[in-house]
């Protein structure tokens, strides 16, 4: 009796092409683009000896299913069929949702095993990247397809959640509606663009052009009666809100989807807590939120774009990244955090009393400038500005040589504050404590220096992500910035204070969680180098990967403004005992 050798079925590596190009050469398949998705091929072998292959190019979540081949002389003995039926439990466990194929001899096989026939002209774009369909397979082979999907496991008519609905969370809700993607906007304020709105005072130093997201412009034109601001017009913050955010939320496909005051806590895989692995990538994100009246609900959603941004999230005076002590009992009646309103709603607060900020960026130098202008209106009222660092220069940014105009001019108005002695300058302030006096004023206590006599403290000094929400998700972050992984040496400000990030998407913002992106300010972790525009570069991307058009999700459609400037070298006044120095930006 002839004893048959046992079948074994393993990945396919480098090492295998040669085997794997004969196999197809001998019944007549095209090789073209098989070698680069090598990756995806799973081979048989019986006694040492290649026997079957078949692969998969993989788009998104889409799949074209190719090359499948079992050596002469052992059809009908049922190694293809466990080679592919092994090949789809992969493509399953492995995200994909449907599978695509072009056959000229097979149809009637492949129907058996569940596939449909579809014309050809209603193939994916996605698909069209592959050599099969770029005329390795001829005109006249047959199309079909095949929902991975199983019972009760993640499919297609699900949402993609979006968490926030400021500007970029609109923006990747508006290029999932163009991209057929339904979404579901959750936003814990009672307004779009809640977080702009608290400092909707603050004039942004990038033009609308930089502020206005296309595909958001392109449905709001398309809706008659919105017509588009001025490119280069600077806008307030609540601009933003009142003149785009508001009437795109307004339009009916936005409006169904969106969901005000529902406060996101935690996103997890339904049925799977962290740890667990198998199936996992078929199971919906489930959402906890919680609403207005203090209730909880339930979401599911097929994928999750995090937009919550970090502004709900401010980092604290204390210089080792924890609050000093004293500083949350001082926070209600002494401390304000971010960009206050000094000149309007939080006026009283700091009219005729000495302030003082801390923080060396955009948001330090908007409040110093506010604050400067209420001392001009309000005898009494003092402003002071410290910083981590001996010396300011790093805030006054390149000024003229600023290709953002308004921006540099933010940073020479410092500037000139400085020079004319408006306001007190302490660097080198490390803050250690803060506490009460018996006069009832404020100490700032430093590792080096201590400051007396203030009034208020104004904490402008950044913000960080909330990872709280995705703690039951496989993330995979910057270990300082926590921003995603592959983004932290893009924008890491240890090295790149100035210049541009360059342009990144979908695969800068995925995690190990497939399905799950961070977009936003969010995506930077605590990198302080955000760009509006970039966030709309980021949402193209993304939706174009979810809805498996990798070829439009990994082309780069953004040119940001540069500083221009990595030198300024502005001689300061440094702190008492502290060494004179001299500064660059990206020094």
């Amino acid at each position: 009796m002839t004893t048959i050798p046992a079948l074994s079925l393993r990945q396919a590596g480098p090492a295998d092409w040669s085997a794997i190009e004969t196999l197809l050469l001998a019944h007549g398949l095209p090789t073209q683009g098989a070698r680069e998705h090598l990756a995806h091929f799973l081979l048989a072998h019986q006694g040492g000896e290649l026997v079957a292959c078949a692969g998969i190019e993989r788009y998104g979540d889409l799949g074209l299913l190719r090359s499948v081949a079992v050596a002469p002389g052992l059809l009908r003995q049922g190694i293809g069929g466990s080679l592919l039926a092994t090949l789809l439990t992969q493509a399953r466990r492995r995200g994909l949702h449907r599978l695509y194929l072009l056959t000229t001899t097979a149809a009637a096989y492949f129907e058996r095993l569940g596939f449909q026939r579809l014309p050809r002209a209603d193939l994916p774009a996605a698909l069209q990247a592959s050599a099969e369909l770029r005329g390795a397979c001829p005109a006249s082979a047959t199309a079909m397809a095949l929902s991975l999907i199983e019972a009760g496991s993640m499919d297609d008519k699900l949402p993609v959640a979006v968490l926030g609905a400021g500007p970029v969370g609109l923006a990747a809700a508006a290029h999932l509606l163009e991209r057929g993607l339904r979404p579901l906007i959750l936003e814990a304020g009672s307004s779009v663009g809640a977080h702009l709105l608290d400092y909707g005072h603050v004039r942004l130093f990038s033009p609308w052009r930089f502020n206005l997201d296309a595909a958001m412009a392109r449905q709001l034109r398309a809706a008659g009666g919105w017509q588009a601001p001025p490119e280069e017009a600077l806008p307030l913050a609540r601009e933003v809100v009142e003149q785009v955010l508001r009437p795109y939320a307004a339009l009916p496909a936005v409006a169904a989807a969106l969901r005000l005051s529902t406060r996101v806590t935690a996103i997890s895989r339904e049925g799977f807590d962290k740890v667990k692995t198998a199936g996992r990538e078929q199971a919906p994100f489930l959402i906890r939120a919680r609403q207005a009246d203090g209730g909880e609900i339930e979401l599911r959603a097929r994928a999750v774009i995090d937009a919550t941004g970090t502004w709900g999230q401010p980092n604290p005076a204390g210089a080792n990244g924890l609050p000093a002590p004293g500083e949350s009992a001082l926070a209600a009646r002494r401390i304000a955090y971010g960009i206050p309103d000094v000149l309007g709603a939080a006026r009283e607060r700091y009219a005729g009393r000495r302030t003082l900020v801390v923080g060396a960026g955009h948001s330090a130098a908007n409040v110093l400038l506010d604050l400067a202008t209420l001392a001009e209106q309000v005898p009494g009222t003092r402003l002071a500005w410290a910083t981590r660092s001996p010396a300011p220069e790093r805030a006054f940014g390149g000024g003229a040589r600023d290709a953002l105009p308004a921006r540099g001019r933010l940073g020479s108005a410092l500037r000139a504050l400085r020079r004319d002695g408006r306001l007190e300058f302490f660097g080198g302030l490390r803050i250690t404590a803060l506490r009460e006096a018996a006069d009832g004023s404020m100490t700032v206590q430093g590792q080096d220096l201590t400051l007396d006599g203030f009034d208020q403290l104004i904490v402008a000094t950044g913000q960080r992500p909330d990872l709280g929400l995705t703690r039951e998700l496989r993330l995979k972050l910057d270990p300082w910035l926590e921003s995603t992984e592959a983004l932290g040496p893009l924008i890491d400000p240890n090295l790149h204070s100035c210049g541009t990030v360059r342009p990144h998407g979908h695969r800068e913002l995925a995690h190990p969680e497939p399905g799950f992106y961070t977009l936003g300010v969010k995506s930077y972790g605590r990198a302080p180098t955000f760009l509006m525009a970039t966030g709309f570069e980021q949402a193209r991307s993304v939706a174009a990967a979810l809805a498996g058009d990798l070829a439009a999700a990994d082309r780069v459609e953004l040119e940001l403004p540069q500083t221009g400037v990595c030198g300024i070298g502005i001689p300061v006044q440094p702190a008492a005992g502290a060494a004179a120095t001299r500064s660059a930006c990206c020094g």
